[in-house]
């Protein structure tokens, strides 16, 4: 085409809102220049709204304890975002917790006449309702949008710990109904427009507590009062069209909006699931659309640390976004305008994929499914999930893509990240061969390779190092320092254990000690043998031991 060609290019959006939810409440929590970087790539995608998820990470002037140390926004930093935003067109908006999700605040003394249970509010205090007007003012005060998303999913133990002592056993549906009417009180003094998680009101009519549950019984009188609010419809799960269908339906009986939010899966562990990412997304935003739906958001989660980081999801947007421009985008769509708009290749961002996508593992990884932490994080010498990995070829798997991630380059957005995740399978391919050679060296009394073995977690340790610097690095980039503290935790806790090993088969090449206890214990599976197309899926606490980490 020539470049003075006329040419006339139409396009038929989809929805009416469309864009992704940050998670900013898992210990990552942006910089504003690097947030404002993510709205304009997110704008530059034709995505015209932006969700910060933030359960305690903006300011509240009457609570100074909310978000104390959690690298929480100022009102100032909101109007702030809020206004680049605008200027770029697209609507940032405010989702906070007003129910549940807040064991953070909650530990602090001020909460004390407010907790319910450790993360969920008490209802019907009236210190409560005082606290959440609060927080609404300063949203309030730092949005031109009157949107606002109020939270109030998975409240599991709703009305059972000191609500229970104080009103003894109540209805679950009433609870709820009472408090969500006293919230979007609130909301209307404010002239702002509530969007809320739908899951509480099918948990509680499931026999099972389960969400998804064919057998959802919502009691017509609870609908009925039930006061106006936009329902968010989350699923990150399914993989086939019908469910969404069905769940759709679903929410068409509770006779409010329905709004629909998706996922990326940034929180699968130390790399984003591009295989569940795909599959889920295809057909949940095909059955929103055969639903009419016109809000359409997907979630970034940062769960147990926000070891993925945000950058990584960025394929993931792209498909989304052509989502509102195409009524079935194609792969060539998706991955010739990543090309366009960012200068990245699909192909690298899919090599993440491969971190959890392992031999052993289902296709699409349909069970969230993470070797790559479970490897990262289990002992050297008495690992949980030794078992199962001896039974896959994971040390080749690694080192594959080592080789492969070596030749990516990246872009200016994305170059620390490759960086980081070619790092971190050279490290995982070297772990991934360190138990079995001990192991072996170790009942077969072979004590040349037992020496070769600390040679072995010599350059592990060495490599490991250079890991944690290249997370650091690709950290502070984008996030403010608060939260980094837990990484590094993790990482010091490795390379301790890693110095603990070569004490260990130091002392027993010494002759010091005769016997190594922990080498001797017969591996188990942690996880349900009869599990197909999964190594295990875990967080930190229950990957690095099986002893109580913290707690009486």
């Amino acid at each position: 085409m020539q470049a003075n060609t006329d040419f006339v290019h139409e396009e038929t959006p989809q929805f009416d809102q469309i864009g992704p939810m940050i998670d900013l409440s898992r210990n990552a929590v942006l910089t504003v220049p690097q947030l404002k970087r993510f709205i304009l790539l997110s704008s530059k995608m034709g995505l015209n709204s932006l969700m910060l998820y933030m359960e305690d990470t903006y300011e509240i002037p009457e609570y100074p304890y909310f978000g104390h140390l959690r690298g929480r926004y100022s009102q100032s930093d909101l109007r702030e975002l809020d206004h680049y935003a605008d200027q770029l067109g697209v609507t940032l908006i405010p989702a906070i917790q007003t129910l549940a999700h807040l064991t953070n605040p909650l530990k602090w003394h001020f909460a004390k006449e407010i907790r319910d249970t450790e993360d969920i509010l008490l209802v019907g205090e009236p210190k409560t309702y005082i606290f959440l007007e609060a927080a609404l003012r300063s949203i309030r005060s730092c949005f031109k949008t009157n949107k606002i998303h109020i939270g109030m999913d998975e409240a599991h133990q709703l009305g059972k710990g000191r609500y229970l002592e104080h009103n003894g056993l109540e209805d679950r549906f009433a609870i709820m109904i009472k408090h969500l009417k006293h919230v979007i009180t609130l909301c209307e003094q404010l002239q702002l427009e509530p969007m809320m998680w739908s899951d509480m009101f099918f948990r509680i009519g499931s026999p099972t507590g389960d969400y998804y549950d064919p057998a959802v019984v919502i009691p017509p009188e609870v609908i009925q009062q039930i006061p106006a609010v936009n329902m968010v419809y989350w699923d990150y799960y399914h993989h086939d069209f019908q469910t969404y269908q069905r769940l759709f339906a679903e929410h068409k009986k509770l006779n409010q909006p329905t709004v629909f939010a998706g996922g990326i899966w940034t929180w699968n562990g130390l790399a984003p699931n591009y295989g569940k990412t795909i599959a889920t997304m295809e057909q949940a935003l095909r059955s929103a659309k055969a639903n009419g739906i016109t809000e359409v958001y997907a979630t970034l989660w940062g769960d147990d640390g926000a070891e993925t980081p945000m950058i990584a999801s960025l394929l993931g947007l792209q498909l989304f976004s052509e989502a509102q421009f195409y009524a079935t985008p194609s792969w060539e769509i998706v991955t010739d305008h990543l090309k366009l708009f960012h200068g990245s290749q699909a192909e690298d961002f899919l090599l993440l994929d491969l971190f959890d996508q392992t031999p052993g593992v289902a296709a699409e990884n349909p069970s969230g499914s993470n070797p790559s932490k479970l490897l990262l994080y289990q002992d050297i010498l008495y690992g949980l999930y030794e078992k199962t990995f001896r039974e896959v070829p994971l040390t080749q798997h690694y080192e594959e893509l080592a080789q492969r991630l070596a030749a990516v380059t990246g872009t200016q957005d994305t170059q620390r990240m490759f960086r980081f995740y070619h790092q971190l399978a050279v490290v995982l391919a070297l772990k991934a061969s360190l138990s079995p050679w001990i192991s072996e060296a170790y009942h077969e009394k072979n004590r040349v390779n037992l020496q070769k073995a600390l040679e072995k977690i010599q350059r592990y340790q060495q490599e490991l190092q250079h890991l944690h610097q290249s997370h650091r690095d690709l950290w502070f980039e984008w996030n403010r320092p608060f939260g980094f503290e837990v990484i590094d935790l993790r990482y010091g806790a490795l390379s301790k254990r890693a110095e603990m090993a070569q004490w260990r088969l130091q002392n027993y090449l010494d002759g010091h000690i005769t016997r190594l206890p922990e080498l001797e214990m017969p591996l188990l599976p942690v996880d349900d043998p009869s599990s197909v197309g999964s190594l295990g899926r875990n967080l930190f606490h229950g990957i690095y031991s099986a002893s109580k980490i913290s707690d009486v």
